[in-house]
């Protein structure tokens, strides 16, 4: 599982089992006591998460519940139905090498550090070498999982489970009681063959909630933001002072509390898997996610957790939110912030600047949240905003700062000149004679050379198109837009313009006026994720 940083089933009664189904048609296939089956658990922790960590025992608060059949003469035998498995300190019995133990009596009570009690009398299993093969699956804590394995005679084939005890914070939530977001754990299916007998049954286990944290701070020079408000989606006024994530698909966003779901079991390749469909009993869906509330902002990326990621009741320490995956069914795309905010001098004459529309997005190769797995949203506010400061439609968006200058002597040539993007990867774009009076502007039927660094200033090596990361495209937009509206919009209906790359510079030729942007590949498209680009937009006189 990989962390993200980003700055810019209905319950079916068991048939009981006869001691022949755990030894086989031949009892004297079993080996010896050596061969009892053992357990061992691996909790997969969450990316370099600074909670959520420790042993797998305390991670599995000391329990899993197991079901496991064996395949005899291509017929499917139970071996293990609904078997509690607890942590022990000693690993010294028959049934317990690796600290878990599964042999007890019913209504034997506190056991392990889960204080689990046992609900039948569960004896010790041997590996049968009668048996082609076994199958075996596992859940934690135990009261969240019920096993849906048919009971007719004919097949023990573990098809499903119902899951439930999930929860994941998707509304605000400023004074009411904090959301329970205790952790449920799915283990990978296992199948065991003659090769392994004798092996503990290894589980990897995976929290089935993901956490996420958004924060922003802001450095505009001497100014203060203040009266911060976001948007909804589709909203046409900013009105929350929490943190908002948008997005432009009907039940993007998934929580709520006490959820079910079902997992399906797939045993037709050599490696099992299971997919997770929640339920809609009680589940709440929205285009809208909200993080913290947020008043005054902070300046520095490493101020402490209530300034930077605000204020929530579901909020942890560390100022993240236990949140629901995103359904596998979504599709995968960007997700917005976006916000008005209060410009205040920070020189004590009173001046204010209202800035409205800023607009940020995460693009969709990091926008859709998977199990395990820890998100961290960090937005810089700075003057490149792409907000505006008038109420006329036809006004410039970004912060234009007032500057003054004064001439001595007269310049003798002001041909040369680049603008460059402030992120990582840098863009910078260049045309010869594009300097003039006022700044810099871009001509049609002139070429325009382009080169990236990355944040040690090192040129990076370019292709023109392609889908490896270095690749750069050209697109001509016949309306304004700025980078961030790309990320949301994509490049749909704009021009591709052709280029090439020589000595690691792109060159290309905007033949009309309009708006082009460059497109950087960052990180290429896999089978589970689109890929990321950055932008960067030049107006062509």
């Amino acid at each position: 599982m990989k962390k993200y940083f980003i700055y810019a089933a209905s319950a079916l009664a068991l048939a009981s089992c006869s001691s022949d189904d755990f030894l086989g048609e031949n009892p004297g296939d079993v080996q010896n006591a050596t061969t009892a089956i053992n357990f061992s658990g691996d909790a997969g922790k969450i990316t370099r998460a600074t909670s959520n960590t420790g042993t797998p025992q305390k991670m599995l608060d000391g329990q899993f519940k197991v079901y496991g059949v064996k395949n005899v003469n291509d017929k499917l035998v139970s071996v293990f139905p609904n078997y509690y498995v607890w942590d022990v300190a000693d690993m010294n019995t028959t049934s317990n090498t690796n600290g878990w133990e599964y042999v007890g009596k019913k209504d034997n009570t506190n056991l392990g550090t889960g204080k689990i009690t046992l609900t039948k009398d569960q004896t010790i299993k041997y590996w049968d070498y009668s048996a082609s093969e076994y199958h075996f699956v596992a859940g934690s804590p135990i009261e969240a999982f019920v096993y849906d394995v048919p009971s007719d005679g004919t097949t023990k084939k573990i098809n499903s489970a119902t899951i439930s005890g999930l929860a994941g914070h998707i509304e605000a939530n400023e004074t009411g009681t904090a959301l329970a977001t205790n952790p449920v754990y799915v283990a990978a299916p296992v199948k065991v063959e003659k090769a392994n007998y004798q092996k503990p049954v290894v589980f990897t286990f995976v929290r089935q909630q993901a956490m996420v944290r958004v924060g922003l701070y802001e450095t505009i020079p001497g100014y203060s933001i203040t009266d911060i408000k976001f948007y909804e989606a589709e909203a046409t006024a900013a009105t929350s002072n929490n943190v908002i994530l948008t997005s432009d698909t009907e039940g993007y966003f998934v929580g709520g509390s006490n959820l079910k779901g079902t997992i399906i079991y797939d045993w037709t390749t050599a490696t099992p898997s299971y997919t997770y469909t929640y339920k809609d009993e009680n589940l709440k869906k929205s285009k809208n996610w909200y993080a913290g509330k947020l008043s005054t902002l902070t300046t520095t990326s490493t101020d402490q957790v209530a300034n930077l990621y605000g204020t929530d009741k579901d909020m942890s320490t560390t100022g993240y939110f236990t949140v629901l995956p995103t359904p596998s069914a979504t599709g995968q795309k960007a997700i917005v912030i976006k916000c008005d905010y209060t410009l205040t001098s920070d020189d004590g004459s009173g001046e204010t600047i209202k800035v409205t529309g800023a607009t940020a997005a995460i693009p969709a190769a990091y926008s859709k949240w998977d199990v395990n797995t820890r998100y961290t949203y960090l937005f810089k506010i700075s003057q490149n905003t792409n907000g505006t400061t008038g109420s006329n439609p036809d006004d410039p968006v970004g912060l234009y700062p007032i500057t003054f200058d004064a001439f001595v002597t007269e310049a003798t040539d002001k041909t040369q000149g680049t603008t460059t993007t402030v992120a990582t990867p840098s863009i910078t774009t260049y045309q010869e004679g594009s300097v003039t009076d006022n700044g810099i502007e871009y001509k049609s039927g002139k070429a325009i050379n382009v080169t990236v660094t990355n944040a040690n200033g090192e040129i990076q090596a370019l292709t023109a198109g392609g889908t490896t990361v270095g690749s750069v495209a050209v697109y001509k937009f016949t309306d304004a837009i700025n980078e961030a509206e790309i990320q949301v919009k994509g490049t749909t209906g704009a021009t591709a313009v052709p280029g090439t790359v020589t000595s690691n510079v792109f060159t290309f030729t905007p033949d009309a006026a309009g708006y082009y942007a460059i497109q950087y590949l960052t990180k290429e498209a896999t089978t589970t994720a689109p890929a990321a680009y950055t932008y960067k937009v030049v107006e062509v006189k």
